[in-house]
């Protein structure tokens, strides 16, 4: 390689791994925040209210994805790939998620009509869509921080906003203002998280809100495969929930949505180098092969090192873990999280061979795959939950994952000749096996010894193992 090659490619490396740095940094902060307010949320409203909030916004935020239709996706693919084009595409986006969004909560509002929910979910419904709204606003911003690898700004709209619905919710349990006023501490994050974005994309391109009906025509047609591909899974990954609250008490709904909190909230880390990745892999595949099935094969290294040891020492942890963070009144929980932890692990892999083929252009694919999981999930759903509740749910949830794996891996394989070879797998597994068995033999210790002492023999097993070596570091840097 020349010298100027190698001046880029470092470059490029040196970027790639400061936004990186810098959003787990953020993403370290919105996890702390987040847990925080999971503990005093469901200590004020208790587990019966903690559901319907938690029904609410699962509602809200499946139908959201049809005020996006995959357009952040193909927007920050197609910036990634014509820099000059940002302010039209970008412009034009950000007007058509709002007229989307609009369309979206109405409707939203009048579904709920029609299910069995309390006139306080059916309200809740509604308050949850305004930060929707901004929320989608303030993504369509962030496509240029993202094409741009300047993903470093966007994390201090991120950071702040959480803070300032943080701080919203401690006034609002302090005041004891009552269950709405928990659902409306999000427009306050939400408002923030908006201008403080908007504030960090101007130096970079001068985004105007723009109507140019041929231009909404071009991003409709690119999205609406992604945008439904996305739908469905967002569809797979919050119908368990729906259906719960169709046939158990909001208790039980209040239960598995904190399992399911957890579980995205561990799974921050993946979307942050997801979130770095994918423009890196849109570039190379469009140049060639070789960089970006390097590049996915240290991705999917990664999310198994990472997967791995969360699945398996949740086994032994997680029902500290639930009293830690919501206190005994929500000891149900704790065996969908065993459960659901493992679906969590499965889900990093499958995140990434999805984004894979939408970055490879094979939208229609990843569709497929996503129906045919839903299509797996939804019934089994219906026929094991009434009868098997909450755990079943989490089961099936496992099983689904194994398939979109599955499915993943023979679809980029076939599509577009690469492949993750996951020579780390059999490693984390052996070494995440002794960890999970020595806490198994002193789980009665507290979380706050556990925790750091199943990192540290993961830590050690893996390196004993060659799991660790200059060969593996020297194959995520590239």
């Amino acid at each position: 390689m020349s010298e100027p090659g190698r001046a880029a490619g470092g470059s490029v490396v040196r970027t790639v791994a400061w936004n990186t740095a810098a959003q787990a940094a953020g993403k370290a902060a919105v996890l702390a925040i987040g847990a925080v307010s999971i503990a005093v949320t469901t200590r004020y409203l208790g587990a019966e209210q903690y559901g319907q909030l938690a029904l609410a916004l699962a509602f809200v935020q499946m139908l959201g994805l049809l005020a996006d239709l995959g357009l952040l996706t193909v927007v920050v693919r197609e910036i990634s790939r014509n820099p000059s084009s940002t302010e039209r595409l970008v412009g034009n986006t950000l007007t058509l998620r709002l007229a989307l969004s609009a369309a979206v909560i109405a409707g939203s509002g009048l579904i709920s009509l029609a299910l069995p929910y309390t006139e306080r979910v059916r309200v809740a419904i509604l308050i949850a869509g305004v930060p929707l709204v901004l929320g989608l606003a303030s993504t369509a911003l962030v496509a240029v921080l993202q094409a741009r690898l300047r993903m470093d700004r966007a994390v201090v709209g991120d950071v702040v906003g959480r803070i300032a619905t943080f701080g919203a919710l401690v006034a609002v349990v302090s005041l004891d203002l009552g269950f709405y006023a928990v659902v409306a501490t999000g427009i306050v994050g939400a408002l923030v998280t908006l201008a403080i974005t908007w504030a960090m994309v101007r130096p970079l391109a001068r985004i105007r809100p723009a109507i140019r009906r041929e231009v909404w025509r071009s991003l409709l047609v690119a999205a609406l495969p992604v945008g439904a591909a996305l739908a469905v899974t967002e569809v797979y990954f919050r119908a368990d929930t729906l259906i719960v609250s169709l046939f158990r008490s909001y208790d039980e709904v209040g239960f598995y949505a904190l399992a399911y909190r957890v579980i995205e909230l561990l799974g921050v880390l993946p979307a942050i180098v997801m979130t770095s990745v994918f423009p890196l892999i849109s570039r190379h595949l469009a140049e060639g092969r070789e960089l970006a099935s390097r590049i996915v094969d240290a991705t999917a290294d990664l999310f198994v090192a990472l997967g791995t040891p969360l699945a398996a020492g949740g086994l032994v942890v997680a029902p500290q873990l639930v009293r830690l963070i919501a206190g005994d009144d929500f000891d149900g929980a704790a065996t969908p999280l065993r459960i659901l932890l493992v679906a969590g692990a499965l889900s990093f892999v499958s995140g990434l061979l999805g984004l894979t083929l939408i970055a490879g252009g094979r939208q229609g694919s990843a569709l497929r795959l996503a129906l045919a999981a839903l299509a797996f999930n939804v019934p089994l759903n219906f026929a094991l939950v009434p009868s098997l509740g909450i755990d079943a749910a989490a089961a099936v949830g496992v099983a689904s994952e194994v398939l979109l794996v599955a499915g993943g891996l023979f679809l980029v394989r076939r599509e577009l000749g690469i492949a993750p070879r996951f020579r780390l797998l059999w490693r984390a597994l052996a070494a995440a096996a002794v960890m999970a068995g020595v806490l198994a033999l002193v789980d009665d210790w507290s979380l706050a010894l556990l925790l750091p002492l199943g990192v540290a023999l993961y830590t050690v097993g893996l390196w004993a193992l060659g799991g660790i070596d200059r060969s593996m570091l020297e194959a995520l840097r590239r």
